[in-house]
């Protein structure tokens, strides 16, 4: 009779042991990465102007470089309301906020979605003026190694504010400038992929070409 009670002991401890390992299984999990934010003011004040960039009127022209091959490629941006007209290149995307089309200039070779690879030798998005370049500026503000430079620079003859953000590099420390004009789009970008210059900026649009 002395053998019983051990025998519960251990009957209890095991059943103890699978429920807390049930629970470790089941239950929530750490996250590993955060939803990168801006860490800074200076950041901050870029990503404050680069979001009015949805509800802005304008025509913003542009010159992209990418680093690969140093070849610019003029781009026209053009938005009112719900619709929007990016030319990258030879490359049309249109979008009245229901309904997208990607275009070769000339209304050729059209189809019903916005396509990317049309333009993936560039190194930017046909967001490249404003949502996708809010996404590098939080990320890179995320990881930034060091305290993030600020001015005002004049960019197309209007003034923006920029940003110099410090990141780790291959060779170490690199910088990434991003820039935006108080109307809400993007003045500059220059990182280690493409850089990209405003040249022109009206906050407004010619509604004849804005629909191709």
């Amino acid at each position: 009779m002395s053998w019983r009670q051990p025998r519960t002991r251990i009957a209890l401890g095991a059943a103890a042991l699978t429920l807390l390992l049930t629970a470790c299984a089941t239950g929530p999990r750490p996250t590993l990465v955060d939803q990168p934010t801006a860490t800074d003011t200076v950041a901050q004040a870029v990503l404050d102007r680069l979001e009015r960039a949805s509800s802005a009127t304008f025509t913003a022209d542009y010159e992209i470089t990418p680093s690969l091959t140093g070849q610019p490629t003029h781009a026209t941006v053009m938005q009112e309301g719900s619709q929007q007209r990016v030319t990258i290149g030879d490359v049309d995307y249109f979008t009245d906020g229901t309904t997208s089309r990607t275009c070769g200039v000339g209304g050729t070779d059209c189809v019903d979605s916005i396509d990317e690879a049309r333009i993936s030798n560039l190194s930017v998005t046909s967001k490249f003026w404003g949502p996708s370049v809010v996404s590098k500026l939080e990320l890179d503000s995320a990881r930034s190694v060091d305290t993030t430079t600020g001015r005002i620079d004049t960019i197309a003859n209007r003034p923006a504010t920029c940003a110099d953000v410090h990141v780790p590099s291959i060779d170490g420390v690199g910088s990434v400038t991003y820039c935006a004009v108080d109307d809400g789009v993007l003045a500059r970008y220059a990182g280690a992929d493409v850089s990209i210059e405003l040249t022109s900026f009206q906050p407004s649009v010619d509604e004849s070409q804005l629909l191709g």
